[in-house]
């Protein structure tokens, strides 16, 4: 009799312990569930956040500038050269009056200050007393920063439309400077590798020619041929996503967004794409991107524009109100040379300034 029940307790016990061991996996389980709901959970947010901000033009997270160097910019165009030779640059300024410094924070700096300061790696913070001003090109533009002397355009690749073919016709960057740029073109038909027209007549795939180059500095400027053709809204979708393949292209290297240059009055009424008022609002579109981008935008208007904000007429080309003279190219290439952000590379080409 004792013997049968030793062997009656035995089923008993078991069943207790397999209850608790049942009751512990099912907590486990519940536990794990829950843990793998909460990461479905935040990464469906996560992936909600960051839809949000692409779809409102913004970056997903913030863009970190570098001590020394930048972060990581439409459809066919006509030819606004109005002759086969291209004797200027084709894009509008932001900024229309040529006497106003370019410079980031107004608080910041004094007057003497921007003359000298080079030492500039990137546009200065966007607030003052009365909150942000980053509605204006010109306040995120890079400063004056000394002057560089014309070995340094021996680094430079000029990227755009005819425009930028000027730079190889006329000194002090004819055959100095590495230029690709190409004759009535605009960003989307780089991005897609069609074939365009060098400034001496050759055809190539534009971005083929782009993508073997070498720089230590790039500048870029599209947007009279874009404005033309497009709305701003695809110019500056294109634009942007060029803008994103050269930094992939050219990690490390600085890449200066130049400002769209300005036209003649006449011109703007005209072709009014090209009206100086709406070019100058393009211009601050421009620069924000940039700016979101890591990259570094350059305000050419302060150099071409007269006090009206239209192109001085004594930089106006023969062809249109759009394109320029020698004149007007080597007072851009001296502007170019006197706002470079500061680097041990660009230092080895200071004439004048405080580290001269």
């Amino acid at each position: 009799m004792a013997k049968k029940a030793v062997q009656t307790k035995k089923p008993a016990h078991a069943a207790r312990s397999y209850q608790a061991q049942r009751r512990k996996r099912r907590s486990r389980a519940l536990m794990a569930q829950g843990a793998l709901s909460l990461a479905i959970v935040a990464l469906l947010f996560g992936i909600s956040y960051v839809s949000v901000k692409i779809l409102h033009g913004e970056p997903a997270w913030p863009v970190q500038l570098s001590s020394e160097q930048p972060g990581e910019p439409r459809g066919g165009t006509p030819d606004t050269s109005g002759g086969d030779a291209p004797d200027g640059a084709g894009d509008a300024p932001d900024d229309a009056n040529p006497d106003t410094p370019a410079i980031s924070d107004a608080s910041a700096l004094s007057e003497s200050d921007t003359a000298q300061s080079w030492n500039t790696a990137a546009p200065l913070p966007q607030e003052t007393p009365d909150g942000p001003l980053a509605e204006d090109a010109r306040l995120l533009a890079v400063p004056a920063n000394g002057r560089l002397s014309n070995e340094y355009f021996r680094t430079a690749l000029f990227i755009g439309d005819s425009l930028s073919q000027g730079f190889a016709l006329y000194e002090p960057t004819r055959e100095v400077a590495t230029v690709c740029a190409y004759k009535s073109t605009s960003p989307n038909q780089v991005l897609q590798n069609y074939q365009g027209t060098r400034w001496d007549g050759t055809p190539i795939e534009m971005w083929d020619e782009i993508n073997i180059q070498t720089p230590g500095n790039i500048y870029l400027l599209f947007g009279a041929n874009a404005l033309l053709q497009q709305s701003d809204e695809a110019f500056l979708k294109y634009y942007g996503d060029l803008m994103d393949k050269l930094r992939e292209r050219f990690p490390g290297v600085p890449i200066y967004i130049q400002s769209i240059t300005p036209t003649t009055a006449a011109q703007g009424v005209k072709q009014p794409p090209l009206e100086n008022g709406h070019i100058r609002a393009v211009n601050n579109q421009i620069a924000q991107m940039a700016r979101e981008k890591g990259l570094y935008y350059l305000n050419a208007q302060e150099a071409l524009a007269d006090a009206e904000g239209n192109l001085r007429a004594d930089y106006v080309g023969t062809y249109d109100g759009i394109h320029m003279n020698p004149t007007g190219y080597a007072a851009w290439s001296d502007y170019i040379l006197t706002h470079t952000i500061y680097s041990a590379a660009n230092a080895s080409f200071l004439v004048e300034g405080p580290y001269a």
